[in-house]
């Protein structure tokens, strides 16, 4: 039955988002935007804030794979891994085992811890899971974005529903433009008139439609349907008149793959060409009875080690200040550097910032 597959699929996609932000990759979170660093921390790697252009690449990379999913599988998402259908079914799934008058009652129950524990979860993606529940009734702002969350969270799962699916989705007006007539969807099969007209498609939808009139925006390919047309026909001994029908290899999802192939190779490269340190300076300032030029230079260790650099000038300019920078693993340190030139007077410098197995020349001229 295609329910305990998508059950099997729920659960295991739910421990997933549930768990990630308890992996550690060389300490630190597989998956969190650390706020009070600023910094993305993606399995493993470290991206902070003025590198955010990763993230657009990554946005980029999303946006061409959910068009390449849409394209050759539809709405699979939407019945099998969305977060509203997965905790509304996960509800009635624990539901039904309760007696049948109490059922309904139970299943509203039930989506109240359960949108507190996703409300709980959205936030251990900002701060580290014990941070955040530890803090969570001390902290005001806290506790007010989790009220927030999981009242959002259970007006969606559990008032609106399936409405959101039918009405407002974006998801499913982004399918109505992609989707063709080879897409994967769940449909009727029209050269067979001997439906048995026993309704029990209709019944078991979420969302109130009957697939025999054909493919509907409103749809979420959960395949309760299937399920339900298997059984009414399993007595009769005939196929069953609904499945998955479409065609995964053709030329379009090809045409789509290569574009998301080709968004993941410049993500690739962009992430791979990340120096590990990073050196800027510009000018500040003049320094006054010193007969020099001020400037600010930064530092960025991106690696897992300190890292102990120099720091130079061209001459004939020279360094009046201490040219020895140290900078902890995943730091950053800033000063600033007084500058003498020829005679005293501003010129163009060429800085020089050199450590073990690295070389970094940066200009900075007198505006």
């Amino acid at each position: 039955m295609w329910k305990n597959r998508r059950r099997i699929v729920a659960l295991l996609g739910g421990a997933a988002v549930l768990l990630l932000p308890f992996l550690r990759i060389r300490g630190r979170s597989a998956a969190r935007f650390d706020l009070p660093t600023l910094s993305l921390h993606f399995f493993g790697a470290v991206v902070p804030i003025d590198e955010f252009y990763l993230v657009l690449l990554g946005a980029l990379f999303l946006v061409a794979l959910t068009l390449w999913v849409t394209v050759v599988f539809g709405r699979l998402w939407c019945g099998w891994l969305c977060p509203q259908t997965v905790i509304r079914e996960t509800g009635e799934w624990i539901a039904s085992a309760l007696p049948a008058r109490y059922r309904r009652g139970g299943k509203t129950l039930l989506l109240l811890p359960f949108s507190a524990l996703v409300s709980l979860s959205l936030l251990w993606y900002f701060l580290p899971p014990a941070e955040a529940t530890r803090d969570l009734f001390r902290s005001p702002v806290l506790l007010g974005f989790f009220l927030s969350q999981w009242g959002v969270i259970y007006i969606m799962v559990a008032i609106v529903g399936p409405r959101f699916c039918k009405t407002a989705c974006p998801y499913a007006m982004l399918q109505n433009v992609l989707s063709d007539r080879e897409t994967l969807a769940v449909a009727y099969d029209p050269a067979r008139p001997e439906c048995l007209r026993c309704d029990g498609c209709i019944r078991a939808c979420p969302v109130g439609i009957d697939i025999r009139v054909g493919v509907q925006r409103e749809c979420i390919a959960c395949a309760s349907c299937i399920d339900a047309c298997r059984e009414a026909t399993a007595g009769p001994g005939i196929a069953p008149f609904i499945a998955y029908r479409g065609t995964v290899l053709r030329g379009k999802a090809y045409l789509f793959a290569g574009g998301c192939l080709a968004a993941a190779l410049v993500l690739l490269a962009a992430a791979w060409s990340r120096p590990d340190v990073r050196f800027a300076v510009q000018w500040e300032g003049k320094a006054g009875e010193r007969r020099g030029n001020v400037y600010r230079y930064s530092v960025r260790n991106d690696s897992d080690q300190p890292v102990a650099l120099a720091l130079s000038v061209e001459r004939p300019a020279r360094l009046l200040d201490d040219p020895e920078v140290a900078v902890p693993p995943r730091g950053r340190v800033t000063g600033t550097l007084t500058v003498q030139g020829r005679n005293g007077t501003p010129e163009e410098i060429l800085f020089t910032a050199e450590g073990r197995g690295f070389r970094i020349v940066r200009k900075a001229a007198f505006p």
